[in-house]
């Protein structure tokens, strides 16, 4: 467990710091439970650890992780919003590449950090 702190605090410094470079207020929560940044952080902390978990527990390399949980999020939120909810390809196609762009960047600094 020591050997893999350095590569969790990494990815989790990288998705905070992503979220916090790539923060737009009008699609903020109206009432995040422990306000804004403290719930950002708890979130990719949860994320993070979630991650690691899968890598551990599956034995696949980073990137494939990284894929594979990026399109399950796709795959399980995006493709039902335009299907159900009648949210906009458009929007779909952005908020998924974004989705891939934190996982993929995440997970190489993971990668990174591991070696």
């Amino acid at each position: 467990m020591v050997q893999r702190v350095k590569p969790i605090l990494g990815m989790w410094a990288t998705l905070s710091l992503m979220s916090f470079a790539l923060f737009d207020e009008a699609s903020a929560p109206p009432e995040p439970m422990f306000g804004m940044w403290p719930t950002v952080l708890l979130v990719w902390l949860l994320v993070t650890l979630f991650f690691d978990w899968v890598l551990q527990t599956t034995g696949l390399n980073v990137m494939k992780v990284a894929v594979v949980l990026a399109l399950t999020q796709i795959l399980g939120s995006g493709v039902p919003d335009v299907l159900m909810r009648g949210v906009s390809l458009g929007e779909t196609i952005i908020a998924s590449a974004f989705g891939l762009l934190f996982w993929v960047v995440s997970g190489f600094v993971y990668g990174k950090l591991s070696d």
